[in-house]
């Protein structure tokens, strides 16, 4: 049986078309526009009614808008566990120094590379973003004071409501320069923390000079930093599991309501 599939407008996922996605749980249908009251007074002019409901697929992102933020995260995110495996064997004492830190440079001038196109991508995304939001805000004064009329307005924040609707599923995908899951996010600090103890502890030993020490352990500072952002996510959705449990517990919400709270948290963890 063929399931028709559409893009999340909130985490970018190929999810199947429903109510809601099923990896964020999120509503996918464009909620109708509010009904806006008419400014003007003449009686000639006839009453401003809601413009017609955008179904799904016209505000939705199509799937190949998404797909080169992905490519990109997904190639550099490679590079980032090559990386990391590499100094797993190191450490192990299954790489000589000399071995190893000829194929180390290598990845970290790829990931260099790749990141530096994430990071543009990212800015050039964030100044539209930020234009947009400008845009309507002044859209919204305009309408205020009466200097755009109803029909204008309303056709011109769907415009832009739909433009942006596609840009932020981009940006959160570029976000996770290392394409981990939210609820594996503690996990890959946990190794990335151990890859630094390790080198810095070893790293001479097993034949690595001061100034490859150094370099290595500010690329993996680098990735701590980086994953900030994503623990912060984690312990915030780790907080509302914990607040739906415990208002559950406490006779708040029917066992109905609890699942589906905590079904819904969950699938936004495993993005």
């Amino acid at each position: 049986m063929w399931i028709e599939k559409i893009v999340c407008p909130h985490c970018g996922k190929l999810t199947s078309k429903g109510v809601y996605c099923k990896f964020c749980g999120k509503p996918l249908e464009a909620k109708p526009q509010p009904l806006i009251e008419s400014k003007t007074t003449s009686v000639d002019m006839p009453p401003v009614t809601e413009p017609p409901s955008s179904t799904t697929s016209e505000i939705l992102p199509p799937v190949q808008e998404v797909v080169e933020e992905r490519k990109i995260v997904e190639q550099l995110s490679t590079f980032y566990n090559w990386r990391n495996r590499l100094l797993e064997l190191f450490l192990n004492g299954e790489a000589p120094a000399d071995v190893f830190t000829d194929i180390y440079k290598e990845y970290r001038t790829r990931i260099q590379a790749v990141n530096e196109k994430r990071l543009q991508m990212l800015r050039e995304l964030e100044e539209k973003i930020n234009d947009l939001t400008v845009k309507l805000e002044n859209l919204k004064i305009r309408h205020e004071v009466g200097e755009i009329q109803d029909k204008q307005y309303i056709t011109e924040k769907l415009t832009m409501d739909r433009e942006l609707s596609k840009l932020k599923p981009k940006l959160n995908i570029l976000h996770n320069a290392f394409n981990v899951k939210i609820v594996d996010v503690p996990k890959y600090e946990a190794k990335i923390r151990e890859l630094r103890e390790g080198v810095s502890e070893k790293g001479r030993a097993l034949g690595l000079t001061d100034e490859d020490i150094e370099i290595i352990i500010s690329d993996l500072d680098e990735v701590l930093e980086g994953i900030q952002s994503l623990m912060e996510v984690h312990k915030r959705l780790t907080k509302e599991l914990e607040k739906v449990e415990l208002r559950y517990k406490v006779g708040e919400l029917s066992e109905e309501e609890y699942e589906a709270m905590k079904q819904k948290i969950r699938r936004q963890m495993e993005m």
